[in-house]
């Protein structure tokens, strides 16, 4: 049976969910895969290419993901929730947006849903908004690690997800205020 480019990004996935972006490995993905690494390199160019068909499985709705919403709000909070859906999801994205993020997902989405969409003002906040949400997942994914690593009395896995979270949804409100509607400010007490 040949090897295939989808099999590669799905055996990409496992091994970064089971070990972390740190251990992903060409050489590490084709031992999961039973081949030698140079057989990578016939449907993939290097990591970076790697990183990147991982980003668009993570976010792509083609890739069995759920269309996305329409409303920036909404977006951000999908992209959130897509990024927390795989270890390090937040840092490989990161590598593909820092590539080309006018093409990778949410940010056509989010242009589409800023004022219209209509000219290069609604991209650049696009790409601002994605960035500011790639940022804070990677801060959460970054806290969690450190507190799986060394747990305490004080912080717990379950503190840290509520104190993100808060933070997201505040960081909502400052970011897109006419999105938000009527919503009430989340308090830090309800964390």
């Amino acid at each position: 049976m040949a090897l295939t480019r989808d099999q590669i990004v799905d055996a990409a996935l496992e091994v970064a969910g089971d070990y972390g972006l740190g251990d992903l490995s060409m050489r590490r993905v084709a031992g999961e895969l039973g081949v030698q690494a140079g057989a990578l390199y016939w449907h993939v160019a290097n990591k970076q290419e790697l990183l990147i068909a991982l980003s668009r499985r993570i976010l792509d709705p083609s890739s069995g993901a759920h269309a996305w919403p329409t409303e920036p709000r909404e977006i951000l909070l999908d992209f959130r929730s897509r990024l927390l859906s795989v270890r390090d999801g937040a840092e490989i994205v990161a590598v593909a947006h820092a590539d080309s993020p006018a093409e990778l997902a949410p940010v056509p989405q989010l242009a589409a849903g800023l004022d219209g969409g209509h000219g290069a003002w609604a991209m650049a906040q696009a790409k601002v908004l994605a960035r500011w949400a790639i940022g804070s997942v990677l801060a959460q994914q970054t806290a969690q690690s450190l507190t799986a690593a060394a747990p305490s009395e004080q912080t717990t896995a379950a503190a840290v997800e509520a104190q993100f979270e808060l933070d997201f949804q505040q960081g909502l409100i400052c970011l897109l205020p006419g999105a938000t509607g009527a919503q009430e400010q989340p308090s830090p007490e309800s964390a």
